[in-house]
């Protein structure tokens, strides 16, 4: 267990702040030697002043300003308005520091395993996802990425076929002198011949 300083019946545990409070325990009893509570005016311009300067930043100090605050309500001369709030030192040393930071340290620490995991993740989910684009697009299987392209270059493929088929056809016709008219006249004669 830490070693507990008491002063002015308040332990600390931090030396300075036990050093801090030492010291206005001496200020408080040096201002209440040289202030005249019968003179509320007087007290009221120590008590502004005091805040002024920040003299108190102890729980010392902080009770000697209460209760010169509290003392200062009473007074049928003064508004309670024109009694300025005792404010409080933003960085009041806390007592179990080390307790704190290793509770701060072990919650950063999952925080970061929790980050490290989530860019892993992130990063094994882009790198499939780069894998499945290129894999669609090595790939010779018809997808809803490439059907359209497929189905054009098939029917091109078709439309050239019909193309040479005709032009084969017609150069076999050309070949053998083949006229529908003359087939006609042909087929015309040998009918008359069977008939004679």
């Amino acid at each position: 267990m830490p070693n507990v300083i008491v002063v002015e019946g308040y332990s600390f545990t931090d030396e300075n702040m036990a050093r801090q409070a030492q010291t206005e325990a001496e200020g408080v009893r040096y201002v209440k030697a040289r202030t005249d509570l019968s003179k509320p005016d007087q007290v009221f311009n120590v008590y502004h002043r005091l805040l002024h300067d920040r003299m108190f930043q102890t729980p010392v100090g902080y009770a000697y300003l209460k209760e010169m605050q509290d003392y200062l309500k009473t007074m049928p001369g003064i508004r309670s308005e024109d009694i300025r709030p005792i404010p409080v030192a933003p960085s009041l040393v806390v007592s179990d520091t080390k307790g704190i930071t290793q509770r701060f340290q072990r919650r950063l620490e999952k925080e970061q395993n929790k980050l490290r995991i989530s860019i892993v993740a992130n990063f094994a989910f882009v790198l499939s996802i780069l894998i499945m684009f290129l894999i669609t697009a090595t790939s010779g299987q018809t997808t809803i990425l490439n059907y359209e392209k497929k189905i054009q270059d098939q029917y091109a493929q078709w439309e050239q076929e019909l193309t040479q088929r005709e032009k084969a056809i017609r150069e076999e016709e050309q070949e053998l002198e083949l006229d529908f008219d003359t087939v006609l006249d042909d087929e015309e004669e040998k009918e008359l011949q069977e008939l004679e």
